[in-house]
């Protein structure tokens, strides 16, 4: 049981279980004011047009069934691997001013690797 299910069922006490209907009741609202979309396919989507997170897809999965937990998860999947390969195609690296700030921060002659890019960043 997640800890949102917890709160829900009031196994959590009283505030969070009305803490956790008031959720619920926003994300209906949201619902309503087209601020969360469901495509098609399921995916349950933000007001940027998003794939919604695990946290907030959970709560929406107890204020309607029109969502597919799965198929958001994909499209979220995808939409951070295109961001992660456009993000890659346009680095260019650290500027002076950031090097300097991580020669500070790790010491000179130290090697850092951009987690990003797998970049390898002699200091």
């Amino acid at each position: 049981m997640t800890r949102f299910e917890r709160e829900l069922y009031g196994e959590l006490g009283e505030f969070w279980r009305k803490d956790a209907e008031r959720r619920i009741a926003e994300i209906k609202q949201a619902l309503n004011d087209g601020k969360i979309t469901i495509d098609e396919n399921g995916v349950a989507k933000n007001c940027i047009g998003r794939a919604l997170m695990d946290d907030m897809l959970e709560i929406l999965e107890h204020a309607t069934d029109k969502a597919d937990r799965e198929a958001t998860r994909a499209a979220r999947k995808a939409e951070n691997e295109a961001f992660l390969e456009e993000y890659r195609k346009n680095y260019e690296g650290p500027t002076e001013e950031e090097k300097a700030e991580m020669r500070a921060t790790f010491g000179e002659g130290e090697t850092v690797v951009d987690i990003l890019t797998g970049e390898r960043i002699s200091l």
